[in-house]
């Protein structure tokens, strides 16, 4: 019995040994590798009174998904796991257990996590610590928090390709028995991280809590953020942005899309460099005047020409084909429609981007729209609340004030937002503008505002969906602050998603401020982490109901290239345009033209033009005249006057003429020829009653080729045009 005590007290004492010379080694090694896994069994140490035996429990570092691999949500024992990378909605399920089911999650060492304190019996077990990393971001020297306020070692972000993440977790400390280790400790996984089977019928909201139980500090501020960026191919820079500042979506203009195919193939790139979730690829496609594709896709008539035709049901067919040749190219969210009640003639920057002045059409063909949009996977954002319609500045130079007692606005301006939050819109966009009916502060703009974002859309009208910024480095915003400033403004505001466009090349150098200052806010107290995490779960919430973020929805399958600027949707975009035609008078009986006329056509200059090359339609309003007249030509508005002698008629096509006074003055010097003369609104119907001098005034809201040939159809008689003025 002596000698069986003996050799029990020599095990034990060789088993502290071991104990102590683990952890030394595992603590100041200086490149500690990733430990062998341990069976499912091996953190059971048994235990005996007189401490025969002493086991090591040892949990191995495992490497975070990438981007396409499957990710679990939540630890079977219903505790918050650490944060690791998430599954895109594409992600292949990762392999399973030999029973065929699927491994639990596994949790991630940190570099002090060998320090495992031992019980006053020597029972104790340790944990071998991944190798620290260094973290690459933007800015490098912004380190990121941890979400206990503490700084954490740098760590390294997996690329697309690398099997090695380094997002890791805090071991479990001051066990006071090798059980109670054990029981905190995950079980091991197979070699590849898993997405945990999730049923179909789990809710956006409960997959949306469970990936945000998964996310670092870095990663909720980073999803709040929408950027835009520069190039159209994901370079070294572009992917530090997106990447290294775990951006939650980005937004597209001109300078990154050649055509559609390639547009295709850029946002197919962005998702497989999303950390650590899949991105909001957002685009304005509002059609006519405001698009961003206008190569290899189809240009539909914007919002006043569908509006005129009086169909609200056209707006949805639209909406439908418009979102599914996104989805084709990649993009998930559009930011629009735009529900402005647009009822200042002089606006210049909605005019014939609403659908119009009557407050009831705004909202009817509104909600057809956002329908439309996301019956086909693609969020739909709501535009510029509270309301841009009633401004005559343009808020990407100066500040707008809309200065309607809160009544008027009740029953004018927030009408369609609350038509929009009825239909299920998934976001609304605010507005840089002022409203001193509701906001104190002497021109602080509704997107900076609290009382508009958080006591009026949130409180009041009861918004729960997501609440976009405009792009916040636009003048209105940052003519007395900067973008990184402005977010978390807006942020605190009320805002969940922030847009910095980088409008100039001046603004594309600071694209990447913006999380760093919220994150700094974060880390003072000034912005609570539990108002982050309510944004962060909207933004993931709205993701999962799409099916970006997988696990409550099927996403939705894209359709083939083959759709883009397909025969039935140049189809229907002409058609639509040729319903649009409004002839708002023709008191001298011109219509419709004689095509044996010699036609003068002149065409203001404009500041903004849509000219878009199209191989089977005109590309301006000349070419398109002169199908039905041959013996038509051009002259400059310079030369026009004396050009007119020679001409048996003039067509005049206005942008709008009423905000130009070198038009009317235009217009006069024409009318002075004595020639008869037919003016063709190229943008809204507001010009006709400026131009009074003028006897025929047709309007087709917009200078796309659609347009053109509908307003060419019009003149020379190849339509009767019914549409009325919206």
């Amino acid at each position: 019995m002596g000698n069986v005590t003996g050799r029990a007290n020599a095990a034990a004492l060789i088993g502290l040994v071991l104990v102590a010379c683990t952890t030394l080694c595992t603590s100041f090694a200086p490149s500690p590798q990733p430990s062998t896994p341990a069976t499912p069994r091996a953190a059971d140490s048994s235990q005996s009174a007189n401490a025969e035996s002493t086991a090591t429990a040892a949990a191995q570092a495992q490497p975070l998904a990438t981007p396409n691999a499957g990710d679990g949500f939540a630890s079977p024992g219903g505790e918050t796991p650490p944060p690791q990378r998430f599954a895109t909605p594409r992600a292949a399920e990762g392999p399973t257990t030999a029973a065929g089911e699927t491994p639990p999650p596994q949790s991630f060492a940190t570099p002090r996590a060998a320090e495992a304190s031992q019980s006053a019996n020597a029972e104790s077990a340790t944990t071998a610590a991944p190798q620290a990393q260094t973290l690459a971001t933007p800015n490098a020297g912004d380190g990121f928090a941890s979400v206990g306020g503490q700084t954490p070692p740098p760590q390294s972000f997996a690329t697309p390709r690398a099997a090695e993440a380094s997002q890791s977790a805090a071991a479990p400390q001051d066990a006071t028995t090798a059980q109670n280790v054990a029981t905190a400790v995950p079980q091991p996984q197979s070699a590849v991280p898993q997405r945990e089977q999730t049923p179909q019928t789990a809710t956006p909201a409960t997959i949306a809590q469970q990936a945000l139980a998964r996310m670092t500090l870095e990663q909720k501020v980073g999803q709040v953020f929408m950027l835009g960026f520069e190039g159209t191919t994901v370079n070294a820079s572009n992917k530090a942005l997106i990447q290294g500042l775990h951006l939650g979506g980005v937004t597209l203009f001109a300078r990154n899309i050649d055509n559609g195919p390639q547009l295709a193939r850029l946002d197919a790139e962005l998702q497989t460099i999303a950390d650590p979730l899949p991105l909001f690829i957002s685009v304005d496609q509002e059609g006519g005047l405001v698009v961003r594709v206008t190569d290899g896709a189809t240009i539909f008539p914007g919002n006043m020409a569908v509006g005129a035709t009086g169909d609200p049901t056209l707006a949805k067919k639209v909406a439908e084909a418009s979102a599914n040749e996104l989805l084709a190219m990649g993009v998930n969210m559009d930011l629009a429609p735009v529900v402005d009640v647009n009822t200042n003639p002089l606006n210049p920057v909605i005019g014939v981007r609403s659908f119009g002045s009557n407050v009831d059409l705004v909202s009817q063909f509104g909600t057809e729209t956002i329908k439309g949009v996301q019956s086909s996977g693609v969020s739909a954002v709501a535009k510029h609340f509270p309301g841009h319609g009633d401004t005559d500045v343009d808020s990407h130079r100066d500040l707008p004030v809309v200065p309607h007692p809160l009544d008027r606005l009740q029953s004018l301006e927030f009408l369609p937002f609350k038509s929009a939050m009825q239909a299920g819109v998934d976001g609304i966009m605010t507005a840089h503008l002022y409203l001193p009916a509701i906001e104190p502060q002497q021109d602080l703009p509704a997107t900076l505002s609290r009382t508009v974002l958080t006591g009026l859309l949130r409180d009041q009208l009861g918004y729960q969906g997501l609440i976009l910024t405009d792009a916040l480095d636009m003048d209105a915003i940052k003519k007395d602050r900067t973008a990184a400033e402005a977010a978390v403004q807006a942020f605190e505001a009320g805002a969940d998603m922030l847009l910095i466009a980088g409008i100039t090349a001046e603004d594309r150098l600071h694209l990447g401020d913006g999380p760093p200052a919220l994150l700094a806010a974060v880390r003072s107290g000034r912005v609570s982490q539990a108002r982050l995490d309510a944004s962060v779960s909207r933004i993931l919430e709205a993701k999962a109901k799409r099916g970006i973020l997988p696990g409550a929805v099927a996403a939705p399958t894209p359709p083939d290239v083959s759709v883009l600027n397909s025969p039935e949707h140049r189809a229907l975009a002409l058609d639509i345009a040729r319903k649009a035609v409004t002839v708002q008078r023709d008191t001298a009986g011109l219509l419709p033209i004689n095509p044996a006329y010699r036609v003068l056509v002149v065409e203001a200059d404009a500041p903004t033009r849509s000219d878009v090359d199209d191989d089977q339609l005109a590309g301006s309003l000349l070419d398109a005249v002169r199908q039905y007249a041959p013996s038509t030509f051009g002259a400059s508005p310079r030369t026009a006057p004396a050009a007119a002698q020679s001409a048996d008629l003039i067509v005049f096509g206005t942008f709008d003429l009423a905000q130009h006074p070198e038009q009317q003055a235009l217009a006069r010097s024409l009318a002075s020829t004595g020639k008869p003369i037919v003016a063709v609104g190229l943008r809204g119907p507001y010009d006709a009653a400026v131009a009074t001098e003028i006897g025929t005034f047709l309007t087709v809201y917009g200078d796309r080729p659609v347009h053109l040939q509908a307003a060419a159809d019009a003149l020379f008689g190849r339509l009767t045009a019914t549409a009325r003025a919206p």
